[in-house]
């Protein structure tokens, strides 16, 4: 299934591989407004024995096998999670299991297809791993990578894949499909206008982020720590949501547009004379080391509680 800001993409990705038949296809962009849906639907072209007008079949023996999740061509590469960083990555040994399939032969579709999900898991040594056969893959061998951002890859993986940035859709398009009954304007703004989203937060504790954010203080820091455990709305949640806000507080005092926090302008407007910029860059490059570690057992109140006291210590 595709959904109508798709169309385009689609058929730009499907004329691209028939003209020029990449050997690895990076598709950028739209995590929550169905990159995976367009995937699949160029993972049903490529294997299709018999596709039409740019679209499978869905009548010959690999349609069928791939729509019952059997096909012998398809190799999907799921990510693990590591005890030591309580985090997921993807390893060299699971690398490895990609390269084996990938030298195999094709048993029913004339190409083998590889599909890496989340390549952005992709460490160091895993990813110079896949860079080798990358760089000179087996015959009719097709790797399509996904990401949310080109800055999440390196670039020696990025050089070897043919890019594609996905267009988003329209605050029109997307609106109706946000399946959340309050706030939803503001999610879809939040989630940058993807409209397939898990709101991290309920209604009262955005109420209380924005609320202690907006009047930094001991109190309003001793109530945000007790009513958001981040053992319960998740740590990573917490810090992309303090990141998103000083993007946006720093964006305000360099006479910038705010991004994330729209409404909140005016809040932005009274903090900004008293903040410490400098300090600012400090946090917000501390809060994206912290979110790499985010999933890590360590107490995270008390980590959300500190961070809480840095931001306060922001204003003077």
């Amino acid at each position: 299934m595709l959904y109508p800001w798709q169309i385009t993409d689609y058929e730009n990705l499907v004329n691209s591989f028939k003209n020029t038949k990449p050997n690895a296809i990076l598709i950028v962009g739209g995590i929550n407004s169905g990159q995976n849906e367009l995937v699949a639907e160029l993972e049903k072209y490529i294997l299709c024995t018999q596709p039409e007008n740019n679209l499978a079949c869905g009548k010959c023996n690999s349609c069928i096998l791939l729509r019952e999740h059997n096909h012998p061509d398809i190799y999907t590469l799921e990510t693990e999670e590591s005890e030591e960083r309580k985090n997921s990555w993807i390893k060299v040994e699971q690398i490895r299991a990609v390269i084996e399939f990938a030298y195999r032969s094709n048993h029913l579709s004339p190409y083998k297809l590889i599909i890496i999900p989340k390549a952005q898991e992709l460490n160091v040594n895993s990813a110079n791993a896949l860079l080798k056969i990358l760089e000179e893959p087996p015959k009719n061998c097709i790797f399509i990578l996904q990401a949310a951002s080109l800055n999440q890859l390196l670039p020696t993986i990025k050089s070897r894949c043919f890019k594609y940035q996905l267009a988003l859709p329209t605050k029109e398009q997307a609106l109706p499909l946000v399946n959340i009954a309050t706030n939803n304007e503001f999610w879809l703004t939040y989630f940058n206008g993807e409209p397939f989203f898990d709101v991290p937060f309920s209604d009262a504790q955005l109420t209380c982020l924005i609320s202690t954010l907006s009047k930094p203080s001991v109190d309003n820091i001793f109530i945000a720590s007790k009513d958001l455990d981040p053992k319960k709305v998740g740590m990573s949640s917490l810090v992309e949501f303090m990141l998103n806000w000083l993007h946006d507080l720093i964006s305000v005092a360099n006479n910038a547009h705010p991004t994330y926090f729209i409404a909140q302008q005016e809040q932005f407007a009274v903090l900004v004379p008293r903040l410490n910029l400098e300090n600012a860059f400090i946090l917000q490059d501390e809060l994206v080391f912290l979110s790499e570690w985010a999933n890590h057992p360590l107490n995270h109140k008390l980590q959300f509680e500190n961070i809480l006291f840095r931001y306060q210590q922001l204003y003077v």
